[in-house]
């Protein structure tokens, strides 16, 4: 299990001890490092961080002071692999990013993926479902760091992609049933992602529950009408298609791939 991580409320196992819940501007300067293991971050980057409009006078010297606390941390942890250095204006974060939540869970991502394309059912269902349970809650839950929302976002997406096709792969094996609640509060969370709906609604049908799927299409279609006066797409048009001809059809699986440019933050 990585004893660092960003997703959920930030937290650095090794450097508890040394940095307390409470100082709130240490863990943005390292939820920020983290965010960026083994990359050079400006100090600049680290300034907008901490304050996202009118920094005041003494921003830098107290974005020293946060890395001067940071690195005493990581000095009295006793870790060697481990270390922040000063590069130029700015400094790097050295850590085996393994232990890093969020680089876990991308890692997690594609070897799914890869275990998906060679026909391993089993060994990708089960890659799925240890990146997903390394969520614990929102991206950097408790932090409010409007200059990492591009990454955050990046992050959340990542995330719905995952177990979007963990759901898809669970019902086109037969286990529908399991993932109906979890499909449940999927689409609770993100009631505008037609792919989750669609899959929610193949679930249901193929369990019987042909009445309630027929419920989530038109809930979905009420959401649309209202807010954005447009119809479902494609995807859910062909899972209603599919329970009317009393078939059950999943949604085409993904063929875009999650590039680094995506998951990138700013220095």
């Amino acid at each position: 299990m990585p004893d660092f991580g960003i997703l959920g409320q930030p937290y650095a196992e090794p450097l508890r001890s040394s940095i307390g819940v409470n100082r709130r501007r240490e863990w943005i300067i390292l939820s920020a490092l983290m965010t960026r293991p083994n990359a050079f971050i400006s100090t600049n980057a680290l300034i907008d961080a901490m304050w996202d409009t009118g920094p005041p006078r003494t921003a830098r010297e107290q974005v020293m002071n946060c890395l001067g606390s940071i690195r005493r941390a990581i000095t009295a942890s006793g870790a060697a692999d481990m270390g922040l250095d000063r590069v130029r204006d700015g400094c790097v974060f050295g850590i085996d990013a393994e232990r890093i939540d969020h680089v876990v869970f991308s890692r997690l991502h594609v070897e799914a993926e890869s275990a998906k394309a060679l026909g391993r059912v089993e060994s990708s269902l089960g890659l799925y479902e240890r990146a997903l349970a390394l969520w614990r809650g929102g991206v950097y839950d408790g932090l409010d760091v409007p200059s990492l929302a591009s990454h955050t976002a990046a992050l959340e997406e990542q995330q719905a992609i995952v177990a979007e096709e963990y759901f898809a792969l669970s019902i086109a094996t037969g286990r529908g049933s399991g993932v109906i609640p979890r499909l449940l509060r999927h689409v609770g969370e993100h009631p505008l992602r037609e792919r989750g709906v669609a899959l929610l609604m193949s679930a249901l049908h193929g369990e019987g529950r042909t009445h309630d799927a027929y419920a989530v299409y038109a809930s979905l279609a009420r959401r649309l009408g209202e807010g954005l006066a447009v119809g479902p797409g494609r995807e859910v048009r062909q899972a209603l298609d599919a329970i009317l001809n009393g078939t059950v059809q999943l949604p085409a699986p993904r063929t875009d791939a999650f590039s680094d440019a995506e998951m990138s933050a700013p220095s």
